[in-house]
């Protein structure tokens, strides 16, 4: 027998490495086989359920306009200069000078570009579409990614009924979706720090440095990350009795590092500190845009209602042990009870305040459980011999029903958030004039999606823009009377310049003396303000909204020096003449 064997030729290595490779396939194949009916598959089911729902719910939104979602026209401004900034690079040329706001901190001697990467990560779009749609697109992509890394983490860190956080987070703030559409840096500002925390968690300290360098370069807001890791350094303080200085230390490396190794350096620091301290530390010396100033109460109760009740559940199920602190819904209770403090003063936190607060009720559901868990078997090992499986099961029972209850609720609010409810039409004037139901049939809310659809109509201010592109001459100044009015007229018309745009502090904080005249002249409590513009803000041209600022335009053409040089059923371009003349006559 032995000589058989050992006559029988030996394999080569070909027919092993096949034989192998048949192997490890049945072996794989068996193991996929077992692995789908797993609660594991089920998981990465929700999560690609959840990403496809997300992805979803936000091209609804942003295509329910023409515009560029929502309200807000800051996202012209950044797709023409992503634009601007791609034309340069075609033509192997260095940053392009702005010369758009030259009365203001954003002058070309002091322009800093707080979005740079935010505009470079946009023009990829630009490649496939028209400025417009590449805007729209990429709100939809980074918007879609910013949500999405919020449940990514709850699935991370297997949070129990995922489906119904996903509801929740779904249906957390109307104000968070409108802002996620608006085709700006603040979903990356999300995604940057959800990226931190779960370097926090699993303790990769050293790529926080990079993600810093990254987040400096994107947005302003990169100082949230160094309180994430500082808060998560008291945490490890109090579990460990030690110092953590590495998230610390890496942190706010990257953010020394994105700071100085910059294109814009030392600008940057000069406009990093003009929204510190003119947003963060002050009262507003000046009339800024809505979004900085807080809602009122009715608003907060309205708007952010699944965020408020999830921070009412992480609060109550938060459980302390006696000798460590839950890491995760520690970090969660700190860092969203101070996003939560700053949503009272700010409409601006609206775009961070909900997710972390449906993140934070997540983990604190998970370590109640798992603290009541520990508990309850800790018991049973000492009194029950024999664990009784019938009340566990009822247990799990309830808990699924009350999930699901809590479920149906947020779709139907999703619903509602979404699509609206107007109950004044539902039934007959005998019922709603019944007193118990009185308010419930008086209820009448418009659905964020019919708000984004009345948004303005994207072609506004174009035809009045091309008007000044093919009749003013270039490199003139317009005097824009709105600040807020800069966006759509930049998009348009890059031949000229203006005299304040994207946040009236960046005037008043260059001339001060400028912006309080702007004020004097809008009001109209000028009587000959054409003078004081030519003279004082070197503009020989005068741009409004047609049915805005209508004293200030009656006292420009009653004194004679001003013409009209355009005019629609949007906005009006007055001419300031090199002398006085005639005003127009009443019919005209």
């Amino acid at each position: 027998m032995e000589e058989i064997f050992k006559a029988q030729p030996e394999k080569t290595t070909v027919e092993k490495s096949v034989e192998t490779s048949a192997a490890t396939s049945e072996t794989t194949e068996l193991t996929w086989k077992e692995w789908f009916g797993t609660d594991e598959a089920i998981r990465w089911v929700y999560l690609i359920f959840g990403l496809f729902a997300i992805f979803l719910i936000m091209s609804l939104l942003q295509f329910s306009t023409q515009a560029i979602c929502c309200g807000d026209w800051d996202g012209y401004y950044h797709i023409r200069w992503s634009w601007l900034l791609w034309e340069n690079f075609k033509h192997f040329e260095w940053l392009p000078e702005f010369t758009w706001l030259p009365l203001t901190v954003l002058n070309p001697n002091d322009y800093a570009d707080h979005h740079f990467l935010f505009h470079l990560l946009q023009i990829p779009f630009l490649w496939f579409f028209e400025p417009v749609m590449a805007a729209k697109a990429a709100a939809v992509f980074y918007g879609s990614l910013a949500i999405f890394s919020v449940y990514w983490l709850m699935f991370r860190y297997q949070i129990d009924y995922l489906l119904l956080w996903l509801a929740a987070l779904l249906t957390c703030a109307n104000p968070f979706f409108y802002r996620m559409n608006m085709a700006k840096a603040p979903p990356l500002t999300i995604f940057y720090t959800i990226a931190g925390i779960y370097l926090l968690f699993e303790r990769k300290y050293v790529w926080l440095l990079p993600l810093m360098f990254i987040f400096v370069w994107t947005y302003s807001l990169y100082p949230i990350l160094f309180g994430a890791a500082v808060i998560w350094a008291l945490i490890i303080a109090w579990n460990e009795h030690r110092f953590e200085w590495k998230p610390l230390a890496y942190t706010f490396g990257g953010m020394i590092l994105g700071n100085i190794i910059n294109p814009y350096f030392p600008d940057n620091l000069k406009l990093f500190s003009e929204h510190f301290f003119t947003k963060f530390t002050s009262d507003y010396p000046v009339a800024v845009g809505g979004e900085w100033y807080p809602y009122d109460g009715w608003q907060l109760l309205t708007h952010l209602t699944v965020a408020f009740i999830a921070m009412l559940v992480g609060y109550i199920l938060f459980t302390p042990k006696a000798d460590k602190l839950p890491e995760k819904a520690t970090f969660f209770l700190i860092f969203t009870s101070v996003l939560f403090v700053w949503v009272f003063k700010s409409k601006r936190i609206a775009e961070y305040f909900p997710p972390f607060a449906i993140l934070f009720a997540a983990f604190s559901w998970q370590a109640f459980f798992a603290f009541r868990r520990r508990l309850s078997e800790n018991s049973k090992r000492e009194t029950e011999p024999f664990p009784d499986k019938d009340k566990n099961e009822r247990i799990i029972l309830w808990k699924n029903i009350a999930a699901g209850f809590i479920g149906f609720v947020l779709v139907v609010m999703m619903f509602f958030y979404f699509v609206g409810i107007d109950t004044t039409t539902w039934a007959g004037e005998n019922w709603r004039n019944t007193v118990g139901l009185r308010a419930f049939f008086s209820i009448k809310q418009e659905g964020l999606m019919s708000s984004i659809r009345d948004n303005e109509a994207n072609a506004k201010y174009q035809r009045a823009m091309d008007w000044a592109v093919e009749n003013i001459p270039e490199g003139e100044r317009i005097y824009n009377c709105n600040w807020d009015n800069f966006p759509k007229m930049f998009f348009y018309d890059t031949k000229h310049n203006y005299v304040w745009g994207l946040d009236p502090n960046y005037l008043y904080s260059e001339n001060p003396e400028l912006y309080k005249l702007t004020e004097q002249i809008n009001s109209g409590k000028i009587d000959d303000p054409a003078p004081i513009i030519r003279e004082k803000f070197g503009a020989r041209f005068i741009f409004s909204e047609a049915k805005d600022n209508v004293d200030f335009i009656a006292n420009c053409l009653k004194s004679g020096w001003c013409e009209t040089a355009y005019e629609d059923d949007e906005a009006i371009i007055l001419r300031i003449r090199d002398t006085k003349g005639e005003p127009p006559t009443d019919g005209e």
